[in-house]
């Protein structure tokens, strides 16, 4: 290389490697703050048949999405069935916990496209305040860290009451010589929860006109 060259080619190269660096160094920056956003973040899903006289007449599933101090759980269902005439049931129920605290539960529920359940709940001011058919009511009830879709992601073990959206009420959960979980309901319904390593497996609907079973798909 002629000497008159040599110095110029040194100093681009050099520039070139402080170059690279700098966005080396913006990149790792950019990627170490996103890295948390990855870690606490979890999604879970379980999927069910819905079996009635031995049937699969539907599906059901729950979704789990955690990030940082928020736990966001949304069931889905279809049921389609014909007695007498053709029943369609669509289910969509979602629950937002914040500090194992729920803030926000909403419940939808159409039978044949009409709908039969709109509801909503929210946490306003340390007081729980309910929505439905465009009025507003407050719930007096205690803070709520367990309802019925938590039930599908964690064995109530230690858990004295659990919340039912249908009843605006706390239900006990009564442990069965068969291992599971009996919530006994004022309308004179039960459904009983079946757990393997503290995933729901089974949920067995116990209504006073029929008789159905959840059960997990393998």
């Amino acid at each position: 290389m002629p000497q008159n060259l040599t110095a110029p080619f040194i100093k681009t190269v050099t520039h070139l490697k402080v170059f690279i660096t700098k966005i080396l160094i913006h990149f790792s920056i950019k990627l170490i703050t996103f890295l948390p956003i990855i870690s606490f973040a979890q999604n879970s899903q379980l999927d069910y048949n819905i079996i009635f006289n031995g049937a699969n007449i539907g599906w059901l599933k729950l979704e789990k999405n955690e990030v940082g101090n928020k736990s966001n759980l949304q069931l889905t269902s279809e049921i389609k069935t014909n007695i007498l005439f053709p029943i369609k049931v669509f289910s969509k129920e979602t629950s937002t916990y914040e500090n194992g605290k729920l803030i926000y539960s909403s419940q939808l529920r159409k039978t044949n496209g009409k709908t039969k359940i709109d509801k909503e709940i929210k946490l306003n001011e340390n007081q729980y305040e309910i929505i439905e058919n465009n009025k507003k009511t407050k719930l007096s009830c205690p803070v709520i860290d367990t309802n019925l879709l938590s039930l599908f992601f964690q064995e109530p073990k230690y858990t004295k009451e659990v919340y039912c959206d249908n009843q605006q009420r706390f239900i006990k959960p009564i442990k069965m010589e068969d291992g599971s979980y009996k919530m006994k309901f004022p309308n004179g319904n039960c459904n009983s929860y079946y757990y393997k390593e503290g995933i729901c497996i089974k949920v067995k609907v116990e209504h006073k006109f029929y008789e159905a079973e959840i059960i997990i798909k393998r």
